[in-house]
C-alpha cells in the first residue's frame, strides 16, 4: 500500500516538472529563423543588402605622372580628390525612384564582355535607371583590363565593383553568366536573366 502511494507521488511530481519546463525557447527561435529565411531568387522578394567596393583606377603610372610634374598645390589637390572619392556604393545610394539593374559578371567571360558592350552601346536609354556590374572578390585582379577594354567608367549610370556584402551568394542561380537581376523602384525582384540578353528584351525595364 505504502509502495503504491509512493509511486503515485513520484508520478505527480514528474508531471508537474514537465509542465513547468516546456520545450527550450532556443529550438523555437531556430525554427522561426528557418521559416523566415528569404529566397532572393523568387520574383517579388526584396533585394538583399548591396554593398559594392567600387573600382578605382589606382595605377602607379598616373600617380607618378602627377607627382613628377606637379607643384605642391597640385599634389595636395590630387590627394584631396582621391580622398573625396566614394569607395563603396550601397543600395541606399541607388535609391532614386527608378528600376535598378544588377549584372553579375566575370571580367574574363566573353559573354559578359559582349553583354556589357551591348549595354554601353545603348547607354542613352538610361535616364534614371542605374546599373551595377558586380564581380566576385576573387575577380578583382581582372577588373582593370575589363574596364580599359569597355570604358564603362565613362558613364555615370554604370557602376563597376566587387561584391562586399554577399549579394552574389544570395541571388546567383549558378547557371550562365552574366546574370542580370532587375529590381523595381521599391527594390523588389522583377526578373532574372541568364546569359546574353538583347537590349530589346531589357528596354521595357529601363527608365
Amino acid at each position: 500500500m505504502l509502495r503504491n502511494l509512493f509511486l503515485i507521488v513520484c508520478l505527480i511530481g514528474a508531471t508537474n516538472a514537465i509542465a513547468q519546463h516546456p520545450a527550450s525557447p532556443s529550438s523555437k527561435t531556430t525554427e522561426k529563423q528557418d521559416d523566415a529565411k528569404i529566397d532572393y531568387k523568387v520574383a517579388g522578394t526584396p533585394m538583399p543588402p548591396l554593398r559594392v567596393l567600387l573600382y578605382r583606377d589606382t595605377s602607379s603610372k598616373k600617380d607618378t605622372m602627377v607627382n613628377a610634374h606637379s607643384n605642391p598645390d597640385r599634389k595636395k589637390a590630387h590627394k584631396e580628390k582621391h580622398a573625396e572619392e566614394k569607395l563603396y556604393l550601397t543600395d541606399k545610394d541607388l535609391d532614386n525612384g527608378a528600376n535598378l539593374i544588377v549584372m553579375m559578371f566575370n571580367p574574363t567571360c566573353s559573354h559578359c564582355q559582349d553583354e556589357t558592350a551591348i549595354l554601353e552601346k545603348n547607354i542613352f536609354l538610361f535616364n534614371k535607371t542605374q546599373m551595377v556590374l558586380l564581380a566576385n572578390p576573387t575577380m578583382k585582379a581582372y577588373l582593370p583590363d575589363f574596364v580599359n577594354m569597355l570604358h564603362v567608367m565613362e558613364y555615370p549610370s554604370m557602376h563597376v565593383g566587387i561584391d562586399s556584402s554577399g549579394f552574389i551568394n544570395n541571388v546567383y542561380q549558378y547557371t550562365a553568366l552574366p546574370q542580370i537581376n532587375i529590381y523595381d523602384k521599391e527594390r523588389k525582384l522583377i526578373k532574372i536573366y541568364n546569359g546574353e540578353v538583347s537590349v530589346d528584351t531589357l528596354k521595357k525595364y529601363i527608365e
